[in-house]
């Protein structure tokens, strides 16, 4: 993107109200430290000094290295993975092989005829930025040292890493204080990325044993890439790149057998240990963020295990808690939510970082969530209604820390269900972090399973990341006489008419072989509009009429594609709409990819809206809702009664 293009965008009027309230709610470290990126970026390419020069005179004349101990971690990590995962590392090998890479369902041939790489050509910077960053980290390393078991089993892949190491090396266009330099070869992220993966393929690969030349240039970085690191951790922006500038540096500090490097880096993440929260969730509230985040933890404290080094409190502090965190978050199926910007494929799978967490020495009942209250999630906002394989997850909690809002989605109150392990309604994921259509609409509340007042975001999003006022929700949790219940309310003011109060409630009950689910919206506003709850269909899965002689009125059922009429998951009975429309919308389960679902929309309009959705592991032949001030206070379903408890009047 041209300067002029950037300058176009921020001053576009549009975005003004957004720039506004993203940057009032940053920190002020964070303002300041934008100011000295881009005063950097003016200033060190016009000076007469040669600041590569003189990172390269901070390299020690001898370097000597310590590979045992990373060695045998990242066998501990290869072990933990899927065979399936590993399979498609070893393709993606293959590819690297052949001068290409994937990243973020992205592949270019990024190796020219010569052998060398054009780190800045088009074909690296025409997909998201992410490639590019992910590309300058040597990320394809991972390809070879998580998918195969040594370096014989994939030798012109090794030695293609040999020729992008020496290219990275010798290109003028990596050298530091280069025009861009710290948003492009020298992002902190990607040196990050490039000291774990470097040290890791060298411990892999032996390269003491096998390449001495290559085993002292690539030293020769390690130590480049650190001493630059250290004059540029991300305490500026925070969040996951600050977990990633510490494991960086603690395990060049591991690797270099240098304790200065190692004790900057375990600094570092006991720094950033306050972004879990007291649940051990993660603060920007993606599970994948949680993943990625916990697993630099865990290989630091196995790590201190394997040199010898004594385990900082919040190190384990976090490993553990963040275990506990992700049983607990998990879905009946294994798998993370894709709440917020999240996406399978980035991070390691759950089930493979619980492994992990294991083989490196979190308490093994930790790891199999023996100790983990599926409901006690309250300071991540999320609340689990049901039981074993039949759940719901609501997400109540506020979308994210204020000041980072990069991450963050319109998901206020929205809900994902699960029915016989089985993924049923979902979030949608993120597509890319490119701002457009796909990037607007991930984020939006139309891309959740949630309420939209009018046309009206309940917090206004744009851009990649920018994210306007924001709206904190109450939310309260109990259960009485058989019926779990979790409410959700906020109020988004505004001028126009756009202001409005939402509030949802869940109820949740059944017998053993059977479950049910209510979800009960009331939304509130000086002016009418149409209200519209949606309900996202996981792909994979079909929504139709239920045809059964004696199915309540309007009722449907959602079964898998292909499946026989009489295989159904769930029966979803509206109440209390005008319309009910099912059509399809987008889901978005791993960078840059796309795929359709059916989508159930009902629709209300006024300006003191109550309705709701039934939802029944089981076939339904009569639903009634009794209804007190707008809010739902008895179930009638085929003949019996359920009074649903009084909330109180924090709630009415």
């Amino acid at each position: 993107m041209t300067d002029d293009a950037r300058l176009s965008g921020l001053v576009d009027p549009a975005k003004l109200p957004l720039l506004y309230h993203t940057a009032r709610n940053m920190h002020v470290r964070q303002l300041t430290g934008v100011a000295e990126r881009k005063l950097r970026h003016a200033v060190v390419p016009r000076l007469p000094v040669d600041f590569d020069a003189r990172y390269e005179r901070q390299v020690p004349a001898e370097t000597t290295a310590t590979p045992a101990p990373l060695a045998a971690n990242t066998a501990t990590l290869r072990a933990a993975l899927p065979d399936s995962l590993r399979a498609t590392y070893r393709e993606r090998a293959t590819e690297v092989a052949a001068g290409a890479v994937t990243f973020a369902g992205h592949t270019v041939q990024v190796e020219d005829d010569a052998g060398g790489v054009d780190w800045f050509g088009s074909g690296v910077t025409e997909p998201p930025a992410l490639y590019a960053l992910k590309l300058r980290g040597f990320e394809f390393l991972r390809y070879l040292y998580l998918g195969h078991d040594a370096p014989d089993e994939c030798p012109d892949a090794v030695e293609a890493a040999r020729r992008w190491t020496e290219s990275w090396a010798e290109s003028e266009a990596t050298r530091v204080g280069e025009p861009g330099y710290l948003r492009g070869a020298w992002t902190p992220h990607s040196v990050s990325l490039r000291l774990l993966n470097w040290a890791r393929f060298y411990a892999w690969a032996d390269l003491e044993t096998h390449d001495r030349e290559f085993a002292a240039l690539v030293r020769h970085q390690l130590w480049k890439n650190a001493r630059v690191l250290e004059n540029h951790v991300e305490y500026d922006l925070g969040g996951n790149h600050l977990i990633e500038n510490g494991a960086g540096l603690a395990v060049a500090g591991a690797f270099l057998d240098d304790d200065d490097l190692w004790d900057h880096g375990v600094r570092v993440l006991v720094d950033a240990a306050d972004q879990f929260l007291a649940d051990g969730g993660h603060f920007e509230l993606s599970p994948m963020y949680h993943v990625l985040t916990l697993t630099r933890y865990l290989t630091v404290l196995d790590l201190c295990r394997e040199t010898g080094r004594e385990v900082t409190g919040a190190v384990r502090r976090v490993a553990t808690e963040g275990t506990r965190f992700l049983a607990a978050v998990a879905g009946p199926d294994g798998r993370i939510p894709l709440l917020n910007d999240s996406v399978y494929g980035e991070a390691l799978p759950a089930d493979a970082c619980r492994r992990y967490a294991e083989a490196v020495g979190v308490d093994p009942d930790v790891v199999a969530g023996r100790e983990s209250d599926p409901a006690a999630l309250e300071p991540s906002g999320l609340y689990w209604l049901g039981s074993d394989e039949d759940r719901l997850l609501f997400d109540g909690g506020p979308v994210g820390p204020p000041h980072l809002p990069a991450h963050s989605h319109d998901d206020l109150l929205a809900v994902s269900l699960w029915v016989d392990g089985r993924p049923v309604l979902t979030d949608t994921g993120t597509k890319s972090y490119v701002a457009g259509p796909a990037r607007q609409h991930a984020r939006s509340v139309a891309a959740h399973n949630t309420v939209q007042y009018g046309d009206v975001e309940p917090i206004p999003v744009g851009g990649s990341f920018l994210m306007g006022r924001r709206v904190t929700p109450t939310v309260r949790a109990g259960g009485d006489e058989g019926v779990d219940w979790v409410e959700g309310t906020y109020r988004r003011e505004g001028d126009a008419g756009e202001g409005y109060r939402h509030r949802r409630r869940v109820f949740c009950g059944g017998e053993s072989d059977a479950s049910w689910w209510l979800v009960w919206d009331r939304v509130t506003a000086e002016a009418a509009r149409p209200v519209r709850s949606r309900l996202h269909v996981a792909p994979g899965l079909e929504v139709s009429a239920d045809t059964a002689g004696d199915a309540p009125e309007g009722a449907l059922v959602v079964r898998p594609v292909d499946a026989a009429a009489d295989t159904a998951l769930a029966h979803l009975v509206p109440v209390g709409a005008e319309d009910v429309h099912v059509g399809w919308s987008p889901s978005y389960p791993a960078f840059g990819r796309e795929r359709e679902r059916p989508s159930v929309t009902l629709r209300a309009d006024g300006r003191d809206v109550s309705m709701g959705v039934l939802v029944s592991t089981r076939p339904l032949h009569s639903v009634g809702v009794g209804r007190e001030r707008g809010t739902a206070s008895e179930l009638r379903v085929d003949g019996s009664v359920t009074r649903l408890p009084r909330v109180g009047p924090a709630g009415e």
